[in-house]
């Protein structure tokens, strides 16, 4: 568990009553007091973005980055109002008295909330006795009646610092809204600046000339605003709408439909999640799109993940159009990828790398005449393409690649980024390369294709965690006893001094257990198999162990603890190095799998049960003992080895899942 340590300075207008940010442990609440909180983390824990944050609203958004939320997670941040709640420790004890009777004069002029479902009259609240327009930048007049008729989105913007890394990516999602919906012509975007210029230095925001970034934004963006000097009507609409300018410094936004009613309230984060089509962003629109996400997974088809009523085809690197229909008898490879640079400003290793292997498989299947195609995602609004991707840039990028690819900024990568949960992160930080797989005529859907292909390759075409589980059992079948010692390798008990030769173990149950590092549960898998040797020595069910222990997991290499647990151990108890290694051809394929981190404590122990006739029945990493017969599990070769795999790659993490706002498939970090 991961704590993010929250410092906050109290402003005479709330106080932070609950935090609920799901899977993450936030306290003590005592020390969260007030309008602003700063994210203060340590070596564990990766900030996304810095700075305060101040919660004018009921409910707020806070972006943060753990190795649990690796990308911007929204949570909700509860406020309940209470005044005079304490004092701005950066204030004199003079500065607040007069904040303080400036939002008591605000409270008296109708400073108030609205939510869903009330009613605005917005003419009275952005027009004013001497101005009868809105302004663009280019110095156009937008006049009341063009807004008949419209729904509005007002944006309130704070002026007072630079604005962070998410807002800036906010106002790009809405431009590209705004541009989409234009020729409907029923649509305006009001930008209203938002200025405290009472607001001090912190450690992460530095407060500027509010002008100024009005205007950097103002200068970007193709719609309309309140203009800057018309500081009354600012205010009043600000007020009107539940925004005090004190402590006012993250975005936040209001829609009204044609007759002024509020249709959704404070949802700047559904513009990189949805894009064009969550418009108007109501719950109603939120949930109807989920259920879209989930039927498209429940019932893959490539009609349904990758088309739509407007477009049904996929386009080749020459502008081509091929139908998605021809596809559906094929391994369809959904290739996301992301054409930039990392937080380091070089190209991702891991990127590189999957796009190569890819490469060399597709020019490698299509030689062997495999029904296999890949269609290429490229991601132009994720935190690492937002402002650097163009149509240029998408062409220039696929037209040295061999497969198809969805049109640039279609609608559907928002859909395919939601269902698979795209980025999903590496250890370091970065997004890790990510290939679906779809089965022919929706047969599978393998969201872990990327890790399959770059770790073992073509062989394991199509790139399944089922086709890798199966080749890992064919190779373990090969394994026989009499490979991995000499029959003649004397083993001998330490109870008796009894020594056994190899050899009678053959047409024998054997289990061999080798210790791997230091592991807390050694003692306690050991325990279970005495009981369950004890027990069944001597009847028709009884087997042998062989204990092969690691002498670099103990400071002092002996068996005292077990004797002290268990009392003596009742089969043969070895070193590894002590001549019963592994002859060295089988030593890495027997004892290591070469995806395992070694640093990782996957690679605990192992165990391999063989059967009387010689045929291995058992090769694991994570030993149980479920079942009540030899080998003590019952979900044979092929199962146990796909669950190792979903564990030592967090594969077991992508969980298909119908709730709304959750992708479909999640990996754990």
């Amino acid at each position: 568990m991961n704590f993010v340590s929250m410092g906050c300075s109290s402003f005479p207008g709330g106080y932070v009553s609950e935090i609920m940010i799901p899977g993450l442990k936030i306290g003590p609440l005592n020390e969260l007091s007030g309008g602003f909180m700063r994210i203060r983390y340590n070596s564990s824990v990766k900030a996304a973005c810095s700075g305060s944050y101040n919660f004018p609203n009921q409910f707020f958004c806070l972006a943060i980055q753990t190795k649990e939320y690796p990308k911007s997670s929204f949570c909700k941040v509860k406020v309940a109002r209470k005044k005079g709640s304490g004092l701005y420790p950066l204030m004199s004890r003079t500065s607040y008295v007069k904040k303080r009777m400036e939002i008591e004069t605000q409270d008296e002029e109708g400073f108030s909330d609205v939510k869903e479902g009330d009613i605005i009259n917005l003419s009275d609240l952005i027009f004013s006795e001497d101005r009868d327009y809105l302004v663009r930048y280019n110095g156009q007049q937008v006049k009341a009646e063009e807004l008949v008729g419209k729904a509005v989105l007002v944006y309130f913007l704070p002026v007072s610092h630079d604005l962070d890394f998410y807002q800036e990516n906010w106002i790009t999602y809405l431009i590209d809204i705004y541009n989409d919906l234009l020729p409907k012509n029923d649509f305006e975007v009001i930008l209203v600046a938002v200025d405290d210029p009472s607001v001090p230095a912190t450690p992460c925001c530095s407060p500027t000339e509010p002008y100024k970034v009005f205007e950097s934004i103002f200068s970007r963006v193709p719609w309309t605003a309140i203009p800057f000097s018309n500081l009354a009507s600012r205010k009043r609409i600000a007020r009107r709408f539940g925004i005090s300018e004190i402590g006012f410094v993250y975005s936040t936004s209001v829609l009204l439909d044609a007759k002024g009613m509020v249709l959704k309230c404070d949802y700047c984060w559904l513009f990189g999640q949805y894009g064009t089509l969550g418009f108007p962003f109501t719950d109603e629109r939120i949930k109807f799109l989920d259920s879209e996400d989930d039927a498209a997974i429940n019932q893959p088809s490539l009609e349904a993940l990758l088309g739509s009523s407007e477009r049904d085809y996929l386009i080749t690197n020459k502008g081509d159009k091929v139908p998605i229909h021809t596809l559906k008898n094929k391994v369809v490879a959904l290739y996301f990828y992301e054409d930039g640079l990392n937080h380091n400003g070089q190209s991702s290793l891991a990127d590189e790398k999957l796009r190569n292997k890819l490469e060399m498989a597709y020019k490698e299947l299509a030689k062997n005449k495999e029904q296999f195609e890949v269609v290429l995602l490229y991601l132009y609004d994720t935190c690492g393409t937002v402002n650097c991707t163009t149509e240029e840039s998408f062409w220039k990028i696929f037209k040295t690649m061999p497969w198809l690819a969805l049109p640039f900024k279609d609608p559907n990568h928002k859909k395919l980024i939601r269902i698979f949960g795209y980025p999903n992160m590496l250890d370091d930080g970065e997004e890790a390369p990510t290939l679906v797989i779809l089965g022919p005529n929706g047969e599978f859907v393998d969201p872990c294709g990327a890790d399959i292909l770059m770790d073992f390759g073509t062989p394991t075409y199509p790139f399944t965690r089922k086709k890798l589980a199966k080749l890992e059992t064919e190779k373990a079948k090969e394994l026989k006893l009499e490979m991995l010692w000499d029959p003649n390798t004397i083993f001998r008990v330490n109870k008796d001094g009894l020594e056994i030769p190899l050899s009678q173990f053959f047409g024998k149950r054997l289990m061999i257990y080798f210790e791997m590092h230091k592991y807390y549960q050694h003692c306690e898998m050991l325990g279970m198999m005495k009981d369950l040797y004890l027990n069944m020595k001597g009847t028709e069910d009884e087997f042998e162990v062989i204990y092969i222990k690691d002498p670099t997991s103990y400071d002092e290499p002996d068996v005292s603890y077990l004797v002290h647990d268990y009392g003596e151990l009742p089969w043969p108890v070895h070193y590894y190095d002590e001549g019963y290694s592994l002859p060295k051809e089988l030593e890495h394929s027997v004892l290591n799998y070469h995806y395992y981190n070694p640093t990782m404590t996957f690679r605990r122990c192992l165990l391999i049960a063989f059967d009387r006739d010689g045929s291995i029945v058992r090769k694991t990493f994570q030993p149980t003992f479920d079942d009540k017969v030899f080998p003590f599990y019952a979900g044979g070769l092929e199962k146990e080895f796909l669950y190792q795999l979903n564990i030592c790659f967090g594969w077991n993490y992508w969980n298909h899942l119908s709730k709304k706002k959750n992708p479909i498939y999640k990996r754990a970090q």
